[in-house]
């Protein structure tokens, strides 16, 4: 009996573990904003910088030229992805504090993206 309370007690705790790690505060919807002030899209001549910081792509929404690349780079605590339709980083929360990832994006339009592990964390691409 005491072997199965133990077992229980550390897959609680376990769990608690994970779900701190996926918190953060999301009342900005994702919109890369701190202290609860909305940043303008960052516009560049070819690429844009991404920050991954307190569960949030910061700025949450950039804008580059045709054939201009965008790099990620993680300076939170946790693991995270950028995961879209046409492109993705790797596997879920593979992206570990200090790495980066970058993409080219070839063709106008606008690319949607998430951090596939936390919920709420949205950023966009536009390229022009």
């Amino acid at each position: 009996m005491t072997k199965r309370w133990l077992a229980l007690l550390l897959g609680c705790l376990a769990l608690a573990l994970v779900a701190a790690g996926c918190g953060g505060d999301d009342d900005d919807n994702g919109g890369g904003g701190g202290g609860g002030q909305q940043q303008a899209p960052a516009a560049t001549s070819g690429g844009g910088q991404v920050t991954m910081k307190d569960i949030k792509f910061n700025p949450g929404t950039v804008t580059i030229k045709a054939g201009g690349k965008v790099t990620w780079t993680n300076d939170d605590s946790v693991g995270h992805d950028v995961t879209a339709d046409d492109f993705k980083s790797g596997s879920p929360g593979g992206i570990e504090g200090g790495s980066t990832f970058s993409h080219v994006f070839k063709k106008a339009g606008t690319y949607d993206y998430v951090c596939s592990v936390h919920p709420g964390m949205e950023g966009t691409v536009k390229v022009k």
